[in-house]
């Protein structure tokens, strides 16, 4: 997590530096005092000629203003200090000798003449041993100031240093805390929606300035939560992503986003948001947004991709940096757990919804089989000699036609629990106008019905499996003939095209209102208008539609202008390329 988070998540202020006494402007006057002396040789000799030239130039001024009072050795012995001090014992010396020199032609005795008096000759003499001492003692306090100097520098150097090592772990804890935070909101429900909700409000002001989101629904990216630092951003956001221009931005984060891939600009500019919109359309809504830094995540798992996490830093605060993205990387990944976990979750209580239906199902649909079988054997059993052979006859017709429904339920059972567990079929080559027509001449539809078989077309070979096949016609021809008029006809047509072949099963029945032609295929699911003209347990037309997308098609059911319904398998043309991957 960045150091400079936004305005209100700084880190403590670090301690107070240890410098040396003054002002800057006086360290960096000393600094510059005692530079170092790898510099050119003769600059120090250059300060010592400026120096002795300009004890000259005063001399000489004082001499035309106030000649008793010019002390000659004096502005000189001055010269060669500041000498010392500025460029070290070397120059110092020079300035020392050279002043002596200078001070006897032109301002001790006769000008232009080496002729001092004897007091004269011992005031120069003491200036020189004064000089000389000042150069020695001046160069060394000047070696000594550049030690305090550079040992300064040092502890300056090592302080800046654990400040920087201290705003790093500063940082690093800031981010173990936030993500520890991330996980604990994450499991604190198994709501997912108002998970993500909670998540997204710890991550507003902590991490970013906004955070929004969005879940993969029918492979499309629905928000389902969205966090602002004010409500002004809040009605920014809204406006932007009202936009038109907004779209195009959406969908090149959302295709990046769908490949697993974060997105990340550091800095958004005019010229990023140009290149997104493909021309200026979006600047004039951006604007408002003062959109800075945004980072985009996928929430990814092992199972793939579920949707995204925005991060977005607006205004005045600091732009996300890698170690950020980082952070928003772990914090995708614990969303993604949190979205497995409810997932599960919601399986687990739908499997347990559907186990509650399957068994009040199974309660519910064998109790009158069994009953009418039961009874009717101990009927059988117990009065044998008591009745007659038209009612013995009508009995075991009752326990034939129960038996034969339970075997039909429980066939249907075992294929839809086969083709649950298998998620592709094995599949091959089949003529349908081959194969229909001699499935259909071994079937009885029942209800005294006649079954007619049509081909209108030939279609090209279709990828099917000849016993699931069989099944779905025996399922569509028995369905149909129970809920037609007794007599009734039901046909079965084959038709086709280069892109597959299809099968339909049509009946003179009552058909169902047009709200159920989806409804039908439901599991357990049965009609108002039929459900009462015979028993069923809902389940035929559940198995139809499993065992046709196992292999690989698609069935609808339509309303006949004639009255009566059609129920309609398509089936795509057989490849053998696909074939072989299927297996």
């Amino acid at each position: 997590m960045s150091s400079n988070a936004p305005a209100d998540q700084g880190s403590p202020d670090p301690p107070p530096r240890p410098v040396l006494p003054g002002s800057a402007r006086l360290r960096g006057l000393l600094r510059w005092t005692v530079e170092d002396d790898r510099q050119p040789r003769g600059r120090g000799y250059l300060i010592a000629a400026a120096f002795v030239a300009g004890a000259v130039g005063l001399r000489a001024l004082l001499g035309l203003l106030t000649e008793g009072l010019a002390p000659t050795f004096v502005i000189f012995l001055g010269a060669a200090a500041a000498v010392a001090f500025l460029a070290g014992t070397g120059p110092a010396l020079v300035a020392t000798v050279v002043s002596v020199v200078v001070a006897s032609l032109l301002f001790v005795g006769e000008p232009d003449r080496l002729d001092m008096t004897a007091a004269n000759a011992i005031l120069a003499s003491a200036f020189f041993l004064e000089g000389v001492l000042i150069a020695v003692f001046g160069g060394r306090m000047r070696r000594l100031l550049r030690r305090l100097v550079e040992r300064e520098a040092a502890v300056t150097e090592l302080y800046e240093r654990s400040v920087a090592r201290e705003r790093e772990l500063t940082r690093a804890n800031e981010a173990l805390q936030l993500l520890a935070d991330a996980s604990g909101a994450l499991n604190r429900s198994l709501d997912l929606e108002r998970t993500m909700v909670a998540l997204a409000s710890l991550m507003v002001p902590r991490f970013a300035d906004a955070c929004f989101v969005d879940l993969i629904e029918d492979g499309s990216l629905r928000r389902v939560a969205r966090a602002c630092a004010t409500e002004g951003l809040a009605a920014a956001v809204e406006a932007f992503e009202r936009a038109e221009a907004a779209d195009d931005i959406r969908r090149a984060i959302g295709n990046a986003v769908r490949e697993g891939n974060a997105w990340f600009a550091p800095a958004v500019s005019d010229e990023l948001l140009r290149r997104l919109a493909g021309g200026p359309a979006l600047l004039d809504v951006a604007k408002p947004l003062r959109a800075r830094s945004v980072i985009v995540v996928p929430v990814e798992s092992r199972d793939g991709v579920f949707g995204a996490m925005t991060f977005l830093r607006v205004g005045e605060s600091p732009p996300f940096d890698g170690r950020d993205l980082d952070v928003a990387r772990q914090i995708g990944i614990r969303a993604a757990t949190a979205f497995e976990h409810a997932r599960l979750y919601s399986e687990v209580r739908r499997a347990n919804r559907a186990k509650d239906e399957f068994l009040g199902f199974i309660s519910h649909e064998l109790r009158t089989p069994i009953t009418v079988i039961h009874g009717g054997a101990r009927v059988l059993r117990s009065r044998r000699a008591e009745i007659s052979a038209e009612v013995a006859d009508g009995i075991l017709a009752d326990v034939e036609r129960e038996a034969e429904r339970l075997a039909r339920m429980l066939q249907n059972l075992l294929a839809l629990s086969r083709a649950e567990l298998d998620s592709e079929f094995p599949v091959e080559p089949v003529l349908l106008q081959r194969l229909v027509p001699q499935l259909a001449r071994a079937l009885d539809p029942g209800n005294a019905c006649r079954l007619e078989v049509r081909v209108e077309t030939h279609p090209p070979p279709v990828a099917a499996d000849p016993g699931y096949l069989e099944h779905v016609l025996r399922n569509l021809v028995q369905n149909a003939a129970k809920y037609a008029p007794a007599g009734s006809k039901i046909e079965v047509v084959v038709a086709g095209d280069a892109i597959g072949g299809t099968v339909a099963v049509l009946d003179e029945g009552p058909g169902v209102p047009p709200d159920d032609l989806e409804r039908i295929f439901e599991r357990f699911y049965r009609s108002d208008r039929t459900a009462s003209i015979a028993p069923g347990a809902g389940l035929g037309l559940t198995v139809c539609r499993r065992l046709i997308a196992g292999m690989g098609g698609s069935i609808h059911a339509e309303l006949r202008p004639e009255g009566g319904l059609a129920v309609i398998c398509r089936l795509p043309a057989y490849r053998a390329q696909e074939a072989d991957d299927g297996c």
